[in-house]
């Protein structure tokens, strides 16, 4: 490829991401904020891919819990067979509408478990459909 084409390319796409369209077929997580208070490698791919989906349509998302240990998970009154302790599930706040954040994440076929605490996070994880 020519060096002038693949400039035109990189300030194509760099000018995407700064316009705020990394939603952009093919161009998904370019604009996504999405920073991680606990462990970022046992995050499933299709869960940050969900999270960059999250964060593209409302800001930021801060990702509070992922893999517990199950003394932690005990601790913090999680269910014996949490997909946390098998690292398939996330917590995490954003901001924006409950509901519609909600219907977003039941939109998503990759997610399985999905909830919204009183707290304020969102729960999503890998396991069957299904809410609590």
């Amino acid at each position: 490829m020519r060096r002038q084409n693949l400039t035109a390319i990189v300030l194509v796409v760099s000018g995407l991401a700064i316009a705020g369209c990394g939603s952009v077929y093919g161009l998904g997580g370019l604009s996504s904020s999405v920073s991680y208070n606990d462990t970022k490698w046992c995050v499933p791919g299709k869960l940050k891919r969900v999270l960059n989906r999250v964060a593209d349509r409302y800001g930021p998302v801060t990702v509070h819990s992922t893999k517990r240990w199950w003394f932690e998970n005990w601790r913090k009154g999680g269910a014996r067979k949490s997909l946390h302790l098998k690292c398939k599930a996330v917590d995490f706040t954003v901001a924006g509408d409950p509901a519609s954040v909600v219907a977003f994440l039941k939109s998503q076929p990759e997610v399985g478990g999905y909830s919204h605490y009183s707290s304020g996070h969102y729960h999503i994880d890998t396991g069957p459909r299904r809410t609590w």
